[in-house]
């Protein structure tokens, strides 16, 4: 046991530098090994969600660090509900209470809080629930007491840009302070662009913090259609007391869907009303700001004005590359840079159609057993690529895409340096707005510095005669007008 302790603690020592402290403190220090086989390490887990989670996101760490410690190649296996041997006695020489598995603080939150025991009486159902948590633990989803959970979806894999910084910071403070000044938190925004991704993350965190806590992340749908079925059956009493009793935290995608809905409504605000005035932490999503949810009775819009409203945005340019990167990363797929930006730079609203493009690439490629490539990519992405262009474009998003393609900044491009380095990018940026924008040359000037629409005139003049004679010109637009 005391070698296996030992290889454990240099494992760690590994792991470490493979992750941020917060997380290597929160998920890896609380693991510990059972027993090592063969080819197998068992580790010990506290709850299944704690097991779905590492192997999502730790377990491929996990092995690499194991291979160099040993120099062996080990699969992974999780014991859930395990007494570390130092934790059986405490200084009272008390016997500590049991981990308790997720899924039972769930089936008692389900059944009218009934004692752990009587559902550890339940053998049969006790069962058949492992074999559903051991189903979504297969698809990285974790079941929380209303909702199904993505564990793929934390904070720490939520690509954060200038438009999403805000609404990350706040849903983070809801998570680890719920119930505090941001409560109920509002976040807003057009469809793909990580509303969603964020109600995961904050299910997680909460859990993180406690294994215990009553989640209920449901779709504003659900939640109508929930309320359907009780008035049928005549439960809405139940239907009460299950909504504004049983969770710490209320988690609603999509609020816009209850506009038009009058009962669902009122039933909607009288349980906002209860969890917000029981101090339980309320969180929102909807694809607009309160103020323009005009399906929705004023009552109800002014209890969402009445927290924190905060909104996503589009990610730039860098971010939507970011995004693509740490994708591929995950799916252990390569991506060569200018595929990357490619894609970005036509697919620039949506980060659910970035990850499809991804998705799209990798499956040609498995299938016709090719590489990725630049060119592969445009064939296989044609009718994608063409879908997101548009030739309406402004001076500032062209001047991102030279910026970012010949890795330079704003500053540099509209300043007064002749280096080719910064010269070439800048005739290039000149040519390519008076080719996709209706902006007159001296508009044209003006936005790079405040330049002389002469020097624009010769930029344009110096580029149309390098397209013919230069192969690398040639190719800094072509890549770049892909990218526009």
């Amino acid at each position: 046991m005391t070698n296996q302790t030992e290889l454990w603690q240099t494992t760690l020592q590994h792991l470490q530098g493979m992750t941020t402290p917060e997380m290597y403190k929160s998920w890896l220090i609380p693991l510990q090994i059972i027993e090592i086989k063969e080819k197998e390490v068992i580790l010990g887990v506290p709850t299944p969600f704690f097991s779905t989670f590492i192997k999502g996101n730790f377990e491929s760490k996990i092995i690499h660090a194991l291979s160099i410690v040993t120099g062996q190649s080990f699969s992974i296996r999780y014991q859930v509900g395990f007494e570390k041997e130092s934790d059986k006695i405490n200084e009272n020489n008390v016997l500590p209470n049991k981990i308790v598995p997720l899924h039972s603080f769930q089936e008692s939150n389900l059944q009218n809080n009934a004692e752990y025991s009587g559902f550890m009486a339940n053998r049969s159902h006790q069962d058949s629930l492992k074999e559903k948590s051991d189903e979504l633990s297969e698809k990285n989803l974790i079941r929380c007491t209303s909702g199904n959970i993505d564990t793929s979806h934390t904070f720490s894999s939520f690509i954060v840009s200038s438009g999403t910084q805000f609404a990350h910071a706040a849903a983070k403070a809801a998570a680890n302070f719920p119930g505090g000044k941001y409560n109920p938190l509002l976040i807003y925004g057009p469809s793909g662009l990580g509303k969603t991704h964020l109600l995961h993350a904050i299910a997680i965190e909460m859990l993180q913090n406690d294994p215990s806590a009553r989640i209920c992340y449901i779709s504003a749908e659900s939640f109508v259609n929930e309320f359907i079925d009780a008035v049928k059956n005549r439960s809405t009493g139940s239907f009460h007391s299950r909504y504004r009793n049983d969770f710490d935290a209320f988690l609603i995608d999509d609020i816009q869907y209850l506009g038009g809905k009058e009962k669902s409504e009122e039933e909607f605000f009288h349980t906002f009303n209860h969890l917000f005035g029981s101090k339980n932490q309320v969180v929102l999503t909807s694809d607009k700001p309160p103020k323009e949810l005009h399906n929705l009775e004023d009552r109800l819009v002014s209890r969402l004005q009445q927290g924190l409203v905060v909104d996503v945005k589009p990610p730039d340019l860098e971010t939507r590359v970011a995004i693509l990167r740490a994708k591929a990363e995950a799916e252990d797929l390569f991506v060569p840079d200018d595929v990357c930006f490619m894609i970005a730079g036509h697919i620039r609203n949506n980060v659910r159609e970035l990850e499809g493009a991804l998705v799209r690439l990798s499956a040609e490629a498995s299938i016709n057993g090719t590489e990725i490539t630049f060119e592969m990519a445009k064939e296989a992405l044609a009718d994608l690529l063409q879908e997101g262009k548009n030739n309406n474009l402004s001076i500032d998003s062209i001047n991102k895409c030279v910026c970012s393609y010949f890795k330079i900044s704003l500053n540099e491009l509209n300043s007064k340096s002749r280096e080719r380095k910064y010269a070439e990018p800048r005739q290039i940026a000149m040519y390519l707005s008076r080719k996709y924008t209706k902006k007159t040359l001296p508009e044209i000037a003006h936005a790079f510095g405040g330049k002389d629409h002469s020097t624009v005139i010769h930029a344009i003049k110096k580029i149309e005669k390098e397209i013919i004679s230069s192969t690398t010109i040639k190719k800094y637009l072509d890549d770049i007008q892909q990218m526009l």
